[in-house]
C-alpha cells in the first residue's frame, strides 16, 4: 500500500514537474525566437551605421583631396597670365600632364573646367573643343561660387552629363579673381567605393527632374522618381521590391537574402538631394546562422529538459547547485586563461586562437607588431610599479584608437600585437600611424613621454603564423634599429 501511495505520489509529481517544465520550453522558444529577432534588428542597425559613417567619410575625404588640388593649381602663377587672356592652348599644355596624373589615380574623374568670372567656360580638359559657353543659367554651382567666391561642392548637371563637382574660386596669390576652377566625379565613383568599403552591390539612382535636358540623351531606366543611369544586372532583380518610404529594409532574392539602404544621398551644393546610393548587402550568412541558432537552441533546451526530468527524481538540489557552481568556475578558468591579468586584454594564447578559428583566406587580415621604447629604461627609473601602470594607460589608448572588433593582444612584457581586417596595407599603416601619434601625445604617469616602434604586414600564409610572426618581428627590429618611433612594413 505504502509503494502504490509512493509511486502515485511520484506519478503526480513528475506529471507536475512535467508540464512545468513543458510550458519552461514553451516560454524559452518564444523568447529565444524574440531574441534573436531583436539581435538581427541590432546588427542591421549596426550594418547601416557603418554604411552611413562610410559614406560620410568617403565624400569628406573626397572633398578635402579636390579642394587641397584646386588650391595646388590656384597657386600655379605661369598659367595666371594664360587665363586672363584666354590662351587656351598654353592652359591645356600646362595642365595636361597633372589632369592625366589626377585620372591615373582616379579613373572616375572626368571633369576638370575652367570658368572665368561671368561663368563662360575658358577651357574644359576633358573637352578641349568645347568653350566659350554661358553656363549661368544652367550651372548654378559655378555661378554662386563665382559670387561668394567660397568652395562648393554638390551634384548637379551639367551640359554634357551629371557629376559630383567641387568648385573652387579661382583667386591668385594676388588675390585677384579670375573665376572658377572645378573637378567632377561620376556618380560610379561612389557605387564602386562603397561595394569596396561594405563588401556589397550598389546602384546610383538619379531623380529623374535632376536630369533637365540630359533625359532625352541619356539611356535610362526609370525607378519611382529616379532613373537609373547605369544598368546593373543585380538591381534589375530587386528593383520591383525597393520601397523607398523605408531607410532600410530586408529583401529575399531566391535563397540569398539582403539589407537595402536608400538613405544615402548626394546633394546639390544647397543640400537637395539629387541622386541616392542605392546599397544591397548580402546577409544570408547572418540570417542563416540566427536560424540555425534558434533550432540549435531550442533542440538543446529540450534535450537539457527532458534529460532533467528523467533524472529530476533521483538527482537532488545539491547535486544541482555543484553542477552550477561548476560551471560558473570553468566559464571563469576560460576567461582567466585567455586574458592577460594586468592589462585585462587578450593575451598570447587567446591570440593564438583567435588566428586559427578566424584567419583563413590570404591577406583578408594584417598584423601589427609594436613595443615601448626603452620600457626597461623606465622601469630601473621609475619602478615595476610605474611600468605597470604605463602598460595600462599603453592598452587604454591603443583601444581607443583601433576598431571594435580588431584583436588586440599582449604578446608579452612591453610587446603588443593587434590583428585586423585590412583592404590595404596602407589602410594598416595609416592605423598605425594614428596609434603611434596618440601614444607620442599622450603624458604618462609621472609625465612620462613614451614612443613605440611598429612593425606592420599582412598575414599571407594563414597557414603559416610562424613566418608572419617572424616577418613582423623582423620589420619591428627594423624600427629599432632605425632609431625607434617608426613604422616598418611589407
Amino acid at each position: 500500500m505504502y509503494l502504490n501511495y509512493s509511486n502515485k505520489l511520484k506519478n503526480r509529481y513528475l506529471l507536475v514537474v512535467g508540464f512545468i517544465f513543458f510550458l519552461a520550453l514553451i516560454f524559452r522558444g518564444y523568447y529565444d525566437v524574440k531574441h534573436q529577432r531583436s539581435m538581427i534588428e541590432l546588427q542591421m542597425q549596426e550594418l547601416h551605421k557603418n554604411a552611413v559613417l562610410q559614406y560620410r567619410n568617403l565624400i569628406s575625404n573626397l572633398e578635402e583631396k579636390y579642394t587641397s588640388i584646386g588650391f595646388v593649381f590656384t597657386n600655379m602663377q605661369d598659367i595666371y597670365e594664360p587665363i586672363k587672356h584666354r590662351y587656351r592652348e598654353l592652359i591645356y599644355y600646362k595642365l595636361e600632364k597633372n589632369y592625366l596624373r589626377l585620372q591615373e589615380f582616379n579613373p572616375d574623374l572626368y571633369v576638370m573646367h575652367l570658368h572665368d568670372t561671368s561663368n563662360t567656360t575658358i577651357l574644359r580638359m576633358h573637352k578641349p573643343t568645347s568653350y566659350d559657353d554661358d553656363l549661368t543659367d544652367i550651372r548654378p554651382i559655378i555661378k554662386q561660387t563665382n559670387i561668394d567666391k567660397k568652395v562648393h561642392f554638390g551634384f548637379e548637371t551639367g551640359k554634357n552629363g551629371i557629376n559630383y563637382r567641387i568648385s573652387i574660386p579661382f583667386i591668385t596669390r594676388d588675390d585677384e579673381h579670375l573665376g572658377v576652377l572645378e573637378f567632377g566625379i561620376k556618380p560610379q565613383y561612389f557605387a564602386s567605393h562603397m561595394s569596396s568599403l561594405l563588401g556589397a552591390q550598389s546602384q546610383v539612382l538619379v531623380k529623374t527632374s535632376s536630369l533637365k535636358h540630359l533625359q532625352k540623351q541619356i539611356d535610362s531606366e526609370d525607378l519611382g522618381e529616379f532613373s537609373i543611369l547605369f544598368k546593373n544586372y543585380f538591381f534589375n532583380k530587386i528593383k520591383e521590391k525597393v520601397d523607398f518610404d523605408k531607410k532600410t529594409q530586408i529583401v529575399e532574392i531566391g535563397e540569398r537574402t539582403y539589407l537595402l539602404f536608400n538613405d544615402l544621398s548626394l546633394d546639390d551644393y544647397e543640400g537637395n538631394m539629387v541622386a541616392k546610393i542605392l546599397i544591397a548587402k548580402d546577409i544570408t550568412k547572418k540570417v542563416l546562422e540566427n536560424k540555425n541558432s534558434i533550432i540549435l537552441t531550442n533542440f538543446l533546451n529540450f534535450l537539457i529538459l527532458l534529460v532533467c526530468f528523467i533524472l529530476i527524481y533521483i538527482i537532488f538540489t545539491k547535486y544541482s547547485n555543484s553542477l552550477e557552481n561548476a560551471y560558473k568556475n570553468i566559464g571563469k578558468l576560460e576567461v582567466e586563461v585567455e586574458t592577460d591579468t594586468l592589462t585585462g586584454i587578450n593575451n598570447r594564447a587567446s591570440l593564438n586562437n583567435f588566428l586559427q578559428k578566424k584567419v583563413k583566406v590570404p591577406n583578408e587580415y594584417a598584423i601589427i607588431f609594436f613595443d615601448i621604447d626603452h620600457f626597461k629604461e623606465i622601469n630601473d627609473t621609475h619602478g615595476h610599479d610605474a611600468g605597470d601602470v604605463i602598460l595600462k594607460e599603453l592598452t587604454s589608448i591603443v583601444k581607443q584608437s583601433i576598431r571594435v572588433d580588431d584583436f588586440f593582444a599582449r604578446w608579452g612584457g612591453e610587446e603588443f600585437a593587434i590583428v585586423l581586417r585590412a583592404n590595404s596595407l596602407e589602410d594598416v599603416v595609416s592605423l598605425t600611424q594614428k596609434i603611434k601619434e596618440n601614444t607620442c601625445s599622450h603624458l604618462f604617469y609621472n609625465d612620462i613621454v613614451l614612443t613605440c616602434s611598429f612593425g606592420v604586414t599582412m598575414i599571407d600564409r594563414p597557414h603559416r603564423m610562424d613566418e608572419v610572426f617572424k616577418r613582423a618581428d623582423e620589420l619591428l627590429y627594423e624600427a629599432k634599429n632605425a632609431g625607434r618611433n617608426c613604422i616598418k612594413y611589407r
